[in-house]
């Protein structure tokens, strides 16, 4: 299982782009870079997988996962700052609901 970084940039209005940096061996490797969209549009897509902010909360972190296992080719587990992401989409989507 790969040990990953991944860090935000500034947050526009409507997306995120966050950097994915692989530490498993020790020093960080740049992995990929991801964006994270949350218009509105967006929100009501993830409202399908549950109404509330949680369950759309939820859906985002299984994104997330979702799609750097998707370009890391396998698990990860995350050292650091998916608490700081999370904590901006929480931000931007809460107007939505």
């Amino acid at each position: 299982m790969r040990k990953i970084k991944i860090i935000p940039d500034a947050p526009f209005s409507t997306n995120c782009d966050v950097a994915v940096m692989d530490v498993t061996e020790g020093k960080e490797k740049k992995r990929c870079k991801i964006k994270i969209e949350y218009a509105e549009a967006d929100v009501e897509r993830m409202k399908a997988k549950g109404p509330s902010k949680e369950d759309v909360l939820a859906g985002y972190k299984e994104q997330i996962y979702n799609v750097v296992k998707y370009y890391i080719s396998g698990d990860w587990e995350c050292m650091d700052d998916y608490e700081a992401i999370l904590k901006i989409i929480d931000e931007k989507i809460t107007p939505y609901f």
